[in-house]
């Protein structure tokens, strides 16, 4: 059974991926989605991480059965046409969680405080006091909301209790005793979010119903000056609207992912809101810790280990 890593797998995954009974690994990271198609030929497991798996690929892999996505979101791959093809496609939920609500906090302390605007005026060799000392509202006392409550959601709560905030949040899923359980405050819909809260957070997968959900209304009904935190999928967020507002109203957001974002590790990438003053951004890296890695590929391989057994696949996401 022939297995084929497109992506960087962490050292201890490959191990475990090399330990399952009559596999052939072979790790290709470099891979792309356009280079797909020439690789599969012979392939039964396909793991990706950010690389897309479009129909073109499975069409010219005749023995593929299983796509692994080393992540939580798979709108990356073809999912329809998997389905089509009897190949089943697996996920690994919840492995990422915390390095996504780190991240989600650093992006909220580097806006708050302007860190990266402060690192850049240190490095050109400027000492700017007077620029940066005292401008900063700070967090204590602040509300902050989160949309979707569910494993990264939990974790970024968490964290956020050491700042003494106020927390609210809307999930289709929260309950009124989930969220007294929780501690924090339930929000009947999504718009007492964009009006009550002063930092607001994004933590859905990107589905039918969640893509543009944060549209111009809601981001109309946004406090001035509020952050809005995005580690979760771009087209959740009306992004034209948002670089609007962030001239518009004073908005600010830290964004870890991006409309068009390039399709290969290291690219080009002409962005205007990436270029915006009041957009702080990272690189789509919410889970790329080594932690997070190491048990998600993990988790990858224990999901190749039950198919190559010919049992129930884990976290199979069609499982028509």
């Amino acid at each position: 059974m022939k297995i084929l890593l497109a992506d960087k797998i962490s050292p201890v995954a490959i191990e475990a991926f090399e330990a399952i009974p009559g596999a052939e690994v072979v790790s290709m990271p470099s891979l792309t989605a356009d280079d797909l198609p020439n690789n599969l030929g012979d392939v039964d497991i396909l793991v990706v991480r950010s690389t897309k798996v479009t129909r073109a690929a499975m069409e010219a892999a005749p023995k593929l059965g299983l796509i692994i996505r080393a992540g939580s979101g798979y709108n990356t791959i073809d999912v329809d046409c998997a389905t089509e093809r009897n190949v089943r496609v697996a996920n690994c939920p919840g492995k990422n969680s915390v390095a996504v609500a780190e991240l989600a906090m650093a992006l909220l302390l580097s806006i708050e405080r302007r860190i990266p605007d402060c690192v850049a005026e240190l490095r050109a060799g400027k000492w700017n006091k007077k620029e940066f000392g005292s401008k900063a509202d700070g967090l204590k006392g602040k509300t902050v909301g989160l949309v979707g409550t569910g494993n990264i959601g939990s974790e970024l709560i968490k964290r956020l209790r050491g700042f003494e905030v106020e927390i609210c949040a809307y999930d289709i899923c929260l309950t009124p005793e989930k969220a007294a359980e929780m501690g924090i405050k339930r929000c009947e819909n999504l718009m007492d979010i964009a009006k009550e809260a002063d930092i607001i957070s994004i933590h859905v997968p990107s589905c039918e119903s969640t893509r543009g959900m944060i549209n111009a209304e809601f981001i109309g009904a946004m406090k001035p000056k509020a952050i809005l935190l995005n580690t979760s999928r771009a087209d959740i967020v009306d992004n034209d609207a948002l670089l609007a507002a962030l001239d518009s109203k004073g908005l600010r957001c830290g964004l870890d992912v991006f409309p068009q974002e390039p399709g290969t590790a290291t690219a080009d990438f002409d962005c205007a809101l990436a270029k915006h003053p009041r957009c702080y951004g990272s690189h789509h890296i919410g889970a790329s810790t080594a932690q997070a890695e190491r048990v998600t590929g993990l988790e990858a391989a224990r999901i190749a280990k039950c198919f190559a057994a010919g049992e129930e696949v884990p976290n199979c996401v069609n499982p028509k």
